[in-house]
């Protein structure tokens, strides 16, 4: 597999994210079976409330580009110890959601709100487990000095080449201990210990189509 420069690759995705975005289409391929339930339960996504998540593109080794993750806190809440982009809820004192994003980012990972370029908005998704719609955001970032967790938030952060979510045995169904010890078949990716699922599979899904779509290098499966 050739790996793509990173500055060449954000530029090339600047230009794909300003036309028309897979949506739908991507989110569903990783979209939990029990997704489709929940929905039902709250179809015009009643009450929700609003969150900005940033996917945050860093040059690695070699200019090789990497994607930032955080592993949260246990904590008594539904998304307890799961992988997510940096981000979180808006906050009345937000402008827009892209500030909430870059707020929250540096809350949760140390990054200089001056660090981050936002490269434009990826496609909106609704999570019904916590009754939140999230609007992600491509951005990069050339800060390589490492990223420090919030110790109340965040558990880790790790950063991922792209690359890997191409690589053979990472995206698969994989099994999960959801909630009162009940058991589920869900679509992942997988990094080392972690299993990335749900909307973060969802939202990384939409980037890695818009990666594939950049032409830039070729790849064999998925």
């Amino acid at each position: 597999m050739i790996i793509p420069d990173f500055h060449l690759l954000t530029e090339e995705l600047k230009k794909c994210i300003s036309g028309k975005l897979p949506a739908a289409a991507a989110h569903d391929v990783m979209s939990p079976a029990h997704r489709k339930d929940m929905l039902r339960h709250n179809p015009h996504k009643l009450n929700a409330r609003l969150s900005g998540v940033l996917l945050l593109l860093s040059p690695g080794a070699d200019n090789e580009p990497l994607i930032t993750f955080i592993k949260r806190m246990e904590y008594e809440g539904v998304h307890s110890g799961q992988i997510a982009f940096p981000g979180g809820k808006f906050e009345p004192g937000d402008v827009d959601l892209a500030f909430t994003a870059i707020r929250e980012a540096e809350e949760e990972i140390g990054i200089k709100s001056t660090a981050v370029e936002l490269l434009g908005p990826l496609s909106e998704l609704f999570v019904p487990p916590s009754n939140f719609i999230i609007q992600p955001f491509l951005a990069r970032t050339s800060y390589i000095n490492g990223f420090f967790p919030s110790p109340t938030e965040v558990a880790s952060i790790f950063s991922v080449p792209v690359t890997h979510f191409f690589s053979p045995g990472v995206k698969g169904d994989y099994e999960i201990n959801y909630r009162n010890g009940s058991y589920l078949q869900v679509p992942g990716y997988k990094f080392q210990e972690h299993l990335i699922w749900g909307a973060t599979a969802m939202i990384l899904n939409e980037l890695l189509e818009l990666i594939r779509h950049t032409g830039l290098y070729h790849v064999t499966n998925n």
